[in-house]
């Protein structure tokens, strides 16, 4: 079953903070190992966030191709 946007948007959010978390921590104890994980966690983040946006655009422009070959059909039958 899909997710919600919301609730999958929130969860990247999550993700980021996580990793800002880890990557803060790992900066403060000298643990390169820890900052490079955090980092890592962000950059999915923004990846998904980045694949969320090119599929929500992806959808509107199936829905606007429907929207224009029904306006063309209804116009053909005239």
């Amino acid at each position: 079953m899909a997710e919600s946007g919301a609730k999958s948007g929130l969860q990247r959010i999550l993700e980021a903070i996580k990793g800002k978390f880890k990557e803060a921590t790992g900066a403060i104890a000298d643990n390169d190992s820890l900052r490079r994980e955090g980092r890592a966690q962000q950059d999915k983040a923004d990846a998904e966030r980045e694949a969320a946006t090119r599929e929500t655009q992806a959808a509107r422009a199936r829905a606007e191709a429907r929207v224009q070959e029904a306006r063309q059909e209804a116009h053909e039958d005239r």
